[in-house]
């Protein structure tokens, strides 16, 4: 009968045995643990990537809802052809220059533009030498208290709509003269509808446009068109399709001269 001594030392794989099938069981736990740890990343990452998806859609419905509500905006009777229906335009249609001014009535600089360019333009258009078109976009209403952007550019367009473009250009003038700080609130529905009036568009309907946002819609589509051709800030002023680097007057009728030489 073997000795107690025999059994320990002489087992058929004593502790090397054990030892493998310790090893075994870790190496089989420390597999199905990577493997639940694989399991979760790929239900994290595809959480996080439904989640994306699902952001994306969201956003795009609600830009594509914004674009449908203002698509059949109403549009203001005296809009140029060839804007999209986005501008007003003086100046024959024929002309051999064409003139594309952007501006918001809330931007200085904007309004420093019209002080040293505006009689130029006037003038270009009076003489038949370039078609000018204005196009009145809202990209400054977070700077205003009231969205007053959008209100401004909407009683520029209901004034036009009355009473033609040569009231639109003296009403757009008066906008600048009288433009309020950004910050701040803008002038209130009383103060648009005296200076649509100063302008020559008087009545109640043009009051009642004014203060009911007639073609805010409007406003809303023609910033959305201008930023989809890659408006950046105002003013922007295109001469045959070029935008000017700096706008001022002497870059603007040098640009003239160049495209009709």
């Amino acid at each position: 009968m073997p000795s107690a001594s025999d059994r320990t030392t002489g087992r058929p794989g004593g502790r090397p045995a054990a030892r493998d099938r310790i090893a075994t069981k870790r190496a089989a736990e420390k597999a199905r643990q990577e493997q639940a740890r694989k399991r979760r990343a790929r239900l994290v990452t595809g959480s996080v990537v439904a989640a994306i998806v699902a952001v994306i859609v969201v956003v795009a419905i609600i830009v594509q809802s914004a674009r449908t509500d203002t698509a059949d905006a109403a549009t203001p009777a005296t809009v140029a052809e060839g804007t999209g229906g986005a501008g007003f335009a003086t100046g024959p249609a024929d002309a051999p220059v064409t003139i594309d001014v952007y501006e918001d009535y809330l931007c200085p600089a904007c309004r420093a533009f019209e002080e040293v360019a505006g009689d130029a333009l006037d003038q270009l258009a009076a003489e038949g030498e370039a078609l000018v078109r204005y196009r009145p976009v809202a990209i400054l209403d977070r700077l205003s208290a009231d969205d007053y952007s959008t209100r401004a550019a909407n009683a520029a367009a209901v004034v036009a709509d009355a009473a033609g473009v040569e009231t639109f250009l003296e009403f757009s003038d008066l906008l600048f003269a009288n433009q309020p700080a950004e910050g701040g609130p803008g002038l209130s529905d009383q103060e648009l509808v005296s200076l649509a009036a100063q302008a020559g568009a008087t009545g109640a309907d043009v009051e009642t446009g004014i203060r009911e946002l007639r073609f805010g819609d409007w406003v809303a589509r023609v910033t959305d068109q201008a930023s989809q051709e890659g408006l950046t800030g105002t003013p922007t002023v295109l001469v045959n399709g070029e935008p000017l680097a700096v706008p001022t007057a002497e870059a603007l009728l040098a640009a003239v001269q160049a495209a009709t030489e």
